[in-house]
């Protein structure tokens, strides 16, 4: 081999081996990138899913999807034309009336809700079987009667919504005042219940996304409702005569009735029944009421000759305890009394012995307040005539109700999308 043979090899030796090197630092290179990138893509995941999760936990989420659209047709009722429109409400608006109506119907019922609706509060709503079931659904739970109750109303909100934007009924100053109270109340009982905030008490109590910026919401649509329904009533005036006739037909139920009573039971029969027969109250005899009659009866003797009716009834039954009925509403007159309470020719000192299916009462009638005088709750107004004027416009919120509201309800309807599967306790 020549040397310059060997020159130009080693030289091309020497080229190839920097070009080997170059090689193999641009894949090294390539390799730190592609680790980068992955890292910087891993990286971007997690903030985004932090993020989110962050977004879903704030209730924001539950803000923005809407869980309930509520469309109508063009309709004219009357002098009133309301446009085809569609309005959505959020998740979050559904859970807050969704729990209202929940709330409200466990202030209703309390611990009967149990016996009389079969509504167990331990278990989900979804796997039980609601039995207030006019329309005869299948397999109808509680849950769906509160959803179909949340649609129902925020049909029915929507619908005042649209009537008061035609009738240019707006909330004022005062109306948000009020909504502040409120607010303030909702407030005091969060921090009464060691909640950091309204919201936070919100959240947790009427589910998922509801904050004040939500309950204010429904609380604005809820007061808009009923300045409505105060622009049909406000629209009549009344004359005494006329507040005179309609209390005159309701008097028996507003009038309050002082007396006092004690009821001298039957005595039941004894029952003897085997473990797997169930419990049922027992009507008491023939006998037994006619007993309890002649106890009665003699209790009532000794009222002739000025004693008292504690006194006369603990001389013939030592343990008796009188009940004493002070102003009581005749709504709430027992009604095995009602009757004899509230006979117009009733006058103060009137006695009887009053029998019922449990045993005869001894009654003793003190006085009936006709409600002609102002209370706290009416003002300068008599009661009775504020009892009046506020049903009769029951009455006139009734008709609009039934010939210009229904036919405006009957053009709306509600349904729910796919966002309502997180609607619900």
């Amino acid at each position: 081999m020549s040397a310059s043979t060997e020159r130009k090899n080693r030289q091309t030796a020497r080229s190839e081996g920097s070009y080997a090197k170059d090689i193999n630092a641009k894949k090294e290179a390539d390799k730190k990138k592609k680790q980068r990138t992955k890292w910087i893509i891993v990286g971007i995941a997690l903030v985004i899913f932090f993020a989110f999760a962050i977004y879903l936990n704030s209730g924001a989420l539950y803000r923005s999807l809407d869980a309930l659209t509520v469309k109508n047709t063009e309709v004219t009722v009357g002098d009133t034309t309301i446009s085809a429109g569609e309005r959505g409400f959020s998740v979050a608006e559904c859970n807050y009336v969704y729990h209202m109506q929940y709330i409200s119907l466990m202030n209703t019922y309390g611990n009967y809700a149990s016996t009389l609706l079969q509504l167990d509060t331990t278990k989900p709503l979804d796997e039980q079987t609601c039995p207030l079931n006019t329309e005869g659904k299948e397999n109808y739970t509680w849950d769906q009667y509160f959803r179909d109750a949340t649609k129902s109303q925020l049909v029915q909100l929507a619908a005042f919504e649209a009537y008061a934007e035609q009738h240019d009924i707006k909330l004022t100053d005062d109306d948000y005042a009020e909504i502040d109270e409120t607010i303030k109340s909702i407030e005091s009982t969060a921090k009464e219940n060691n909640y950091g905030s309204v919201s936070k008490f919100l959240a947790a109590n009427y589910g998922r996304g509801c904050n004040e910026s939500v309950a204010r919401a429904i609380m604005e649509l809820q007061t808009l409702a009923g300045k409505v329904q105060t622009s049909i009533t406000d629209v009549e005036t009344y004359t005494a005569e006329q507040l005179a006739e309609k209390y005159d037909s309701v008097k028996d139920s507003y009038d309050k009735f002082t007396y006092s009573y004690y009821l001298v039971a039957a005595e039941l029969p004894e029952h003897e029944h085997s473990e797997d027969e169930d419990e049922h109250a027992h009507e008491p005899t023939d006998e037994a009421k006619a007993a309890a009659k002649a106890t009665a009866e003699e209790i009532l003797a000794k009222l002739s000759d000025g004693t008292s009716l504690a006194d006369a009834a603990k001389a013939v039954v030592t343990d008796a305890e009188v009940k004493e009925q002070t102003d009581l509403a005749g709504s709430s007159v027992e009604t095995a009394l009602s009757e004899w309470i509230k006979s117009a020719d009733r006058k103060a000192g009137d006695t009887a012995v009053v029998d019922s299916d449990t045993g005869s009462y001894v009654v003793v009638f003190t006085k009936r307040d006709n409600n002609q005088a102002p209370t706290e709750e009416s003002g300068d107004q008599n009661y009775c005539d504020y009892v009046a004027e506020n049903l009769l416009k029951q009455d006139v919120l009734s008709e609009w109700n039934e010939h210009v509201f229904s036919g405006i309800v009957e053009a709306y309807k509600g349904s729910y999308n796919g966002s309502s599967r997180y609607v619900g306790l």
